[in-house]
């Protein structure tokens, strides 16, 4: 906009001739001047502003006509936010620990079931899904009581689930909803058999608004072994006395609730009762729009920004706000605020680096973000590249492959300084996931659980045969090794793709 406002103003001013041959020099070159900058910017920005649009244009296929009654976030409400949030930041720094690359605070002490959803160790089984409340908020109908499903595989059995979380290894199990009491019988069962299975090797936690809770459940819950609950005070509009009946009988005992703008005052409050009671931990989620919450989100008139997802600002910046207010106020209860863009990153990555793994190739790796790396020499765009290859490698050494039938050398990023200049190396990544169906998808590796049924972890090419000349390679090692900073890969689109498939990026996100 830059040169687009200068220009307007030196037509104005030459219109009315209020310039003199002098003024209109220096003023052209003040436009031109401008122009350059704004060109430059957006050059080294090219990676960014395609991604950027990315995520506008998948936003505005999901909610297709409906998009247009979104209250979009604009450029002047997002500066105001961003620079409310830093400013947020900077008061909590030193009062509180951040981690996992600025997206959690505070991690000084969570939830022993959020430090294993943070390591990729955790299961949520949907016990049923459907819900006695209606919260607006709520990103899904919650209409269906169904059956019990985790990454859409549904588990009647629990010796069957049992089978699933040995198979993988997790570490948790939570059972959620719906509302789980609503098949109370079910969750028990479940909770009995894990835990006559794994002993107290498995943390085991469940999600509840509390209204169908009595002392009677929660004790049976406690006898056969759950080691937390989680209350959402919100859909009870903060009736504290549900989070009150589990206090002194279940051992952990959490409130974890959307940051919501209008009622951060409530949330401060009902915290500061409930940790002079006994209260172990408060998580505070940031409210995301999704087609089932819109218009009842829009009705408030919150604002929206872009993103894989789209979030609410506002409900980061209450979150902020509610830490802040609790830490002023010497109030020692734990707070996790579980922004939006820490579970996109790095609870997405965790069942990636748990299933690459099963798929692996001895000449690929795992990058940060959870994907497999696949780098490789086109050895028929090349010749004589299989004999200068040879020269250079060893044959029987496993990090690398000759493939006679599909024409290709592979390697790992370690080696991608040993190979010639002039040859252009390609890159891929591929993605896992569970399925009971394979689909059309060739690649995939069983897992039979007991009783007979079969499971796959699937994967394909999310980018296959990216061209990486020799000037890329040195800014591809950087990416990889956590070293690039992002203006160095924001200046392409191809180096922006790089390194979402290879790190979790830094800090919160921006608003657009």
């Amino acid at each position: 906009m830059w040169h687009l406002i200068m220009i307007k103003k030196f037509q104005f001013l030459m219109n009315r001739c209020f310039l003199n041959m002098t003024e209109i020099i220096r003023l052209k070159k003040e436009v031109y001047s401008q122009a350059f900058l704004l060109y430059s910017f957006i050059t080294l920005m090219e990676g960014l502003l395609r991604h950027r649009n990315r995520m506008v244009e998948r936003n505005r296929l999901e909610y297709g006509i409906s998009y247009d009654d979104i209250n979009w976030i604009n450029y002047a409400q997002a500066l105001e936010l961003e620079k409310e949030r830093e400013s947020l930041l900077e008061d909590l720094q030193g009062k509180i620990f951040f981690g996992f690359k600025g997206t959690k605070t505070d991690v000084s002490h969570l939830s022993p079931g959020c430090q294993l959803c943070a390591a990729g160790q955790w299961s949520c089984l949907f016990i049923n899904g459907k819900c006695n409340c209606n919260c607006f908020y709520c990103p899904a109908p919650q209409k269906d009581v169904g059956h019990p499903v985790t990454q859409t595989l549904a588990f009647d059995q629990p010796e069957e689930y049992v089978d699933y979380i040995r198979q993988f290894g997790f570490k948790g199990v939570s059972f959620s909803g719906g509302e789980p009491f609503l098949t109370f019988e079910k969750m028990v069962h479940f909770l009995k058999v894990l835990r006559k299975s794994f002993g107290d090797d498995l943390y085991i936690w469940a999600y509840t608004n509390g209204t169908l809770t009595d002392a009677n459940k929660l004790r049976c819950l406690s006898d056969e072994g759950l080691n937390e609950i989680r209350f959402d005070i919100g859909a009870t509009q903060y009736d504290l006395r549900f989070v009150r009946r589990a206090l002194g009988i279940i051992p952990n005992v959490t409130v974890e609730i959307p940051a919501v703008p209008d009622e951060a005052e409530l949330i401060v409050q009902s915290a500061k009762a409930l940790c002079d009671e006994g209260l172990s931990f408060l998580n505070l989620h940031q409210l995301r729009l999704t087609p089932y919450n819109m218009k009842k989100l829009i009705g408030r008139g919150y604002k929206m920004a872009h993103g894989p997802r789209v979030t609410l600002p506002e409900s980061e910046i209450a979150a902020l706000k509610i830490l802040k207010l609790l830490r002023e106020s010497a109030v020692e209860l734990p707070v996790n605020y579980c922004s939006y863009v820490y579970k996109n990153r790095f609870q997405k990555s965790g069942l990636r680096h748990k299933l690459a793994p099963r798929t692996l190739n001895p000449w690929e790796e795992v990058t940060e973000s959870g994907y497999v790396r696949n780098l490789s020499i086109d050895l028929k765009k090349y010749p004589q590249a299989a004999f200068v290859l040879q020269n250079l490698f060893d044959t029987d050494d496993k990090s690398v492959k000759y493939d006679d039938d599909l024409g290709r050398f592979f390697f790992r990023l370690n080696d991608l300084n040993r190979i010639p200049d002039a040859m252009i190396v390609q890159l891929g990544y591929r993605d896992t996931r569970i399925t009971e169906n394979t689909g059309e998808i060739p690649d995939y590796e069983q897992v039979t659980l007991k009783g007979g049924r079969e499971l796959f972890v699937e994967t394909a090419f999310v980018i296959n045969d990216m061209d990486i000349s020799f000037p890329m390679r040195h800014v591809l090692t950087r990416i990889a090794e956590g070293k690039a900073r992002s203006e160095e890969w924001h200046v392409s689109d191809k180096l922006t793709w790089i390194a979402h498939f290879e790190i979790i990026e830094e800090g919160l996100s921006e608003y657009y």
